[in-house]
């Protein structure tokens, strides 16, 4: 008899039976996993670490956020322009722009701005991918908040990267630093100050008494109210803070300007009363007229976004679609950025961010 119990000994052709079923189970998994695997054209770059592919069967492009890296951004939400942003949506770009590229998931779908996260794959023979090419070409750092399956790889590659100076790590970083340095960003100013503690001082405010272990916080904290709020909230965030003006005496800046409604003043060119363009949002549903300076703008494949503040996540985007160009001055997108514009039209939420669509341009004007 043996050792084995009759649980154990099969009945003959039943093991071949069952192998071939799970022989069959695998083909079906692999076979699922192989269509799992998406491919589609490259439409536009948005920055180093985002594109915009067009899919087999989809009527829109779709947003793509590579896997495991962070490029420096074109129009940050809350800093702005990133250092190095243009030389990295360029090296992208010369890499996949136009060209049929392979999407493949890791353990996500989607991030919470609904973009796809995938690894990307360049077509045959070439085969690279992009995400790993990027941190090798000094374009990018690996992002590792979430977890990933190429973790390892990535830092090696963001590794070597660093050793040899590439991109974002040219003369050890100091490239980055004398372009900070030459006024690409607003400076959060370090004073010793009595008792061991210290000053911050930043665009006409400061904070007394902070703690050494407190400094790291301190500045993040002011630096992000600065480039996520307006001049108006900035002020009222800033003294909950902590934060006072350096000159009191001083009106009209950032550090001294009262939070709240402003008043709404008279617009002759388009009538109606002016609503100011952080408080859009509260708008939602109602034809408006808001005015402000245009100080980001960007054009997509079908739309043109004009915006008031860089964070084009929290307060009003002005929308021109592709199609109502000729009915506007010779690129928009440049025609009136930097300008003080008025502007009527009905606010909406598009993925809860204030949007205003403008058709036709004798709804948009330039103040003198």
């Amino acid at each position: 008899m043996g050792g084995h119990s009759w649980q154990e000994c099969p009945p003959p052709g039943k093991g071949r039976t069952t192998l071939a079923v799970l022989f069959l189970l695998l083909l079906g998994l692999l076979a699922g996993r192989a269509s799992a695997a998406q491919t589609g054209i490259v439409d536009e770059v948005v920055d180093g670490d985002t594109l915009r592919v067009r899919t087999a069967g989809s009527a829109e492009a779709v947003t793509v956020r590579l896997i495991g890296i962070d490029a420096p951004e074109r129009s940050h939400p809350s800093l702005g322009k990133e250092f190095f942003s243009d030389e990295a949506a360029a090296h992208l770009a010369s890499l996949c722009r136009g060209k049929t590229v392979r999407l493949e998931e890791d353990t996500e779908e989607t991030d919470k701005y609904d973009r796809l996260l995938r690894y990307v794959f360049l077509p045959p023979p070439d085969g690279r991918l992009l995400n790993e090419e990027m941190l090798g070409a000094g374009m990018a750092r690996a992002y590792t908040q979430f977890p990933f399956s190429r973790k390892a790889a990535f830092l090696a590659a963001e590794g070597r990267a660093r050793r040899e100076g590439k991109g974002l790590w040219k003369d050890g970083g100091m490239a980055e630093a004398r372009w900070l340095a030459a006024g690409n960003a607003a400076p959060v100013e370090v004073y010793p100050s009595g008792g061991r503690t210290f000053v911050l001082a930043h665009k006409g405010l400061a904070k007394a008494g902070v703690e050494r272990g407190d400094l790291p916080k301190e500045i993040e904290g002011i630096l992000r109210f600065r480039g996520e709020l307006s001049d108006t909230e900035f002020a009222s965030k800033a003294r909950d803070r902590g934060f006072r003006p350096i000159d009191p005496s001083k009106t009209g800046s950032a550090g001294s300007e009262s939070p709240g409604r402003r008043a709404l003043t008279p617009a002759p060119a388009i009538g109606g009363a002016v609503v100011p363009w952080e408080e859009a949002h509260r708008h939602q549903g109602e034809e408006i007229v808001v005015e402000g300076t245009i100080v980001r703008t960007h054009r997509a494949e079908k739309v043109i976004y004009l915006n008031f503040h860089p964070n084009w996540k929290r307060y009003l985007t002005l929308v021109i679609h592709v199609k109502d160009l000729p009915l506007f001055p010779t690129e928009p997108e440049k025609a009136y950025r930097g300008r003080r514009i008025r502007v009527r039209g009905e606010v909406k939420l598009y993925k809860d961010r204030p949007e205003m669509v403008v058709r036709d341009p004798a709804n948009i004007i330039v103040v003198p």
